[in-house]
């Protein structure tokens, strides 16, 4: 045991007395985590957690056809339209908090919209048919709706802003259906009671002409609960802070390539003869892979406890107050923190022992690396990919990103969590000894 011990000791000295090896461990990763954390964050500036949203850019194309309804003329989509745009009238815009929410620009063309959207110039396109006011007429004759339905055509690059302005938009039809319902329930009523009661039909028919309800308070939102506002944080409640997830992202992005540089150090030592000369000592080559790998678990370990440490105080830099940003759970970090490092290792060691040259190793490892890193949110928000996204959960990344995260959120339902990062890491870490005992020939 002694002797395990004592060669993962060295390849901790060597990895920490190594300059160049701590500017790509530790301060490389930082840098990146800080700058993108911050950017993706409303801490600097005196902003605080708080993440304000505003001024979503937004096309609005509307294709509507005004239509008739007793004896008047309306259009449900300048309606809609209307809401998003200024009015003129400086107290109603004040009152409206679309126009803060969303800088809506107002476009005839709808391929436009959707091109506009695509290349970023907008987060999400508010398309409006031109069946759209007709399909939410009643008559006595028709009562049915058969709603023509909205498109809104969002950007997988701004996954946050296009979901409002989707929410927004649906909340906003679906006001303008329960009008339709309201319109469409009352008419029923008074035509199947018109129905029944034959003195009551008869007025109803006499007086239908000259009939002129005012529907208007079915469709205006003051009678519904549901409202838009923005709201600062005051209290002390659990807040998304970016720089966790891209830091832990950043971490163990470079963590997995010290765990297969680690690991690929057997092959650099091979070549240069020291693993033979270490074998033809008194030491079984069992013990030598363990201390091997257990140097490369140790690196990746202490590599990430020493980037969150250094996060966790640019963190209250940059928030300007004292906090941890992980969570009060440190017992469950830390447990994350192993289970993550023991897949990487499992995983470097698997690469190295299948690779035959250090070469190898790097092109091979580098892919993977870049892999884990792209979906497990390392560069972006893994929403922006799509359907693509669920290939995140194939790597140890996203589990150990995710239970950080959780973490920080006061959350410590993280199980699942850990038990993919310990059976990826134990499995691997299995097969990536026999390979060496089986094809590691010195």
């Amino acid at each position: 045991m002694s002797k395990i011990l004592n060669i993962a000791w060295k390849e901790l000295y060597i990895t920490y007395t190594d300059r160049s090896l701590l500017l790509v461990m530790i301060v490389t990763p930082l840098a990146l985590a800080t700058i993108i954390g911050s950017a993706f964050s409303g801490m600097v500036g005196g902003g605080g957690n708080d993440i304000p949203v505003q001024n979503i850019p937004t096309a609005i194309v509307n294709l509507d056809a005004p239509t008739e309804f007793n004896g008047q003329t309306f259009s449900m989509g300048q309606t809609l339209v209307d809401l998003f745009t200024p009015s003129g009238d400086a107290a109603q815009d004040a009152d409206n908090v679309l126009l803060a929410l969303t800088d809506a620009a107002i476009l005839s063309d709808a391929e436009a919209a959707r091109a506009g959207v695509d290349d970023g110039t907008y987060s999400a396109a508010i398309i409006i048919p031109a069946n759209f006011s007709q399909s939410l007429t009643v008559t006595q004759d028709n009562l049915s709706l058969n709603v023509a339905p909205v498109e809104v055509y969002t950007s997988r690059a701004a996954p946050v802003s296009a979901s409002i302005i989707k929410a927004v938009t649906e909340n906003i039809v679906s006001q303008f259906v329960t009008g339709g319902v309201t319109v469409a329930a009352t008419i029923g009523e008074l035509v199947e009671r018109a129905q029944e009661d034959v003195g009551f039909g008869l007025q109803f028919a006499v007086g239908s002409a000259n009939w002129q309800p005012d529907f208007a308070p079915a469709f205006t939102p003051d009678s519904q609960p549901i409202t838009i506002s923005q709201q600062t944080v005051s209290r002390q409640v659990a807040t998304f802070n970016p720089l966790v997830a891209f830091g832990a992202a950043q971490a163990l992005f470079f963590m997995i390539f010290t765990a297969i540089q680690s690991a690929n150090s057997l092959l650099y030592e091979r070549r240069d003869g020291t693993l033979q000369r270490l074998i033809a000592s008194p030491t079984s080559r069992l013990t030598i892979l363990l201390g091997k790998l257990l140097g490369a678990l140790a690196n990746c370990v202490v590599q990430v406890a020493l980037l969150f440490f250094f996060l966790n105080i640019v963190g209250i830099v940059l928030s300007g107050r004292m906090q941890i940003i992980w969570g009060d759970n440190l017992l469950l970090v830390a447990a994350v923190i192993f289970a993550g490092s023991l897949a990487a290792c499992g995983i470097g060691a698997v690469v190295t022992a299948i690779a035959r040259t250090p070469e190898q190793v790097n092109i091979v490892g580098g892919l993977i690396a870049m892999f884990f890193g792209l979906f497990s949110g390392a560069f972006f928000d893994l929403r922006s990919l799509g359907d693509l996204a669920i290939l995140g959960r194939a790597t140890p990344n996203y589990w150990a990103v995710d239970a950080f995260t959780q973490l920080s959120l006061g959350q410590t339902a993280i199980t699942t969590n850990l038990l993919v990062l310990l059976v990826i890491g134990a499995v691997t870490f299995v097969i990536g000894l026999g390979l060496f005992e089986r094809r590691l020939n010195v």
